[in-house]
């Protein structure tokens, strides 16, 4: 379908699916989440000694990379909801935001707590 900036345009029911995929994947993502810290948790109040801190240091890691799956799926929801009518303006503008998505804060990409775990 043309859109009248010259673009093209996506019909509701594309949008709407996306967005709902997109905000079932947060729901399901913080529910493991959860689950994680729970067993995380268990297992840190059964355990003595340095083996302890292992675990709290790894209940943190799972909560920045908890924060950072929403903030991606954030960007992604929102350049959805944004582009129901592209054109070249808007865009770039969603360009832009996957790119600085893919640098990551601080540009260093994917910086996973659990990278090599």
């Amino acid at each position: 379908m043309t859109s009248p900036a010259g673009g093209f345009g996506l019909g509701d029911k594309p949008i709407n699916d996306a967005k709902t995929k997109i905000h079932q994947t947060a729901v399901s993502v913080s529910k493991q989440a959860r689950e994680l810290a729970d067993i995380l948790e268990t297992v840190h109040a059964g355990w003595t000694g340095v083996g302890a801190a292992g675990f709290k240091s790894a209940q943190v890691m799972v909560n920045e990379d908890h924060d950072e799956i929403r903030r991606l799926l954030n960007v992604l929801l929102n350049a959805v909801s944004e582009t129901k009518n592209l054109s070249n303006a808007n865009d770039d503008d969603v360009r832009a935001a996957f790119n600085a998505v893919k640098a990551g804060p601080g540009g260093s990409g994917n910086s996973s707590g659990l990278n090599g775990v």
